[in-house]
């Protein structure tokens, strides 16, 4: 008697576009061929219009990955009477990895200046491709790293414009 087998699981007509535009994002260029596959399997497509907000200290939901459009990234000031722009994000570029990888509300706010088009990963997804493909970690220290230094560059501008007034 021959032993029951699985059922074909149903294939997804753009896994073959996600694998690709995810091996040029810099979060991924420590994955072999087999795990950006198994990842490429788990994101989705999501569409964003223009105008919509993902403001700071809602909920963070996963990581968004720009396919196409234009997003801005800004940081209120606490009386929320100013911002400062930190980015404007496109093809390739993401955002949400802080929340990402502590679970926290937004660390910044998200505008959409025109309608993008992006690939999600949810927090959970990202949790359990990190345990199987640990290198995925590795990719993220540069991003990290990055909005680091970003932010020290922000911060020595802002006390040259406090000093430069006094």
């Amino acid at each position: 008697m021959a032993e029951p087998t699985e059922p074909p699981q149903p294939t997804d007509p753009n896994l073959e576009q996600k694998v690709a535009f995810l091996r040029d994002v810099s979060l991924f260029q420590y994955l072999d061929k087999e795990g950006m596959t198994r990842l490429a399997s788990r994101v989705r497509e999501v569409s964003l219009p223009a105008g919509r907000v993902l403001k700071e200290n809602e909920p963070a939901d996963g990581l968004y990955i720009i396919r196409s459009g234009l997003v801005k990234v800004t940081k209120p000031a606490a009386s929320h009477q100013a911002e400062v722009d930190l980015a404007i994000l496109r093809r390739g570029n993401f955002f949400g990895e802080i929340g990402l990888i502590d679970g926290l509300p937004r660390s910044a706010s998200i505008t959409v200046l025109e309608t993008t088009e992006c690939y999600f990963l949810p927090r959970p997804v990202y949790i359990t491709a990190v345990r199987e493909n640990p290198e995925i970690a590795l990719g993220m220290l540069p991003a990290l790293a990055a909005m680091v230094r970003n932010a020290d560059q922000i911060a020595q501008t802002l006390l040259d414009m406090l000093l430069k007034d006094r």
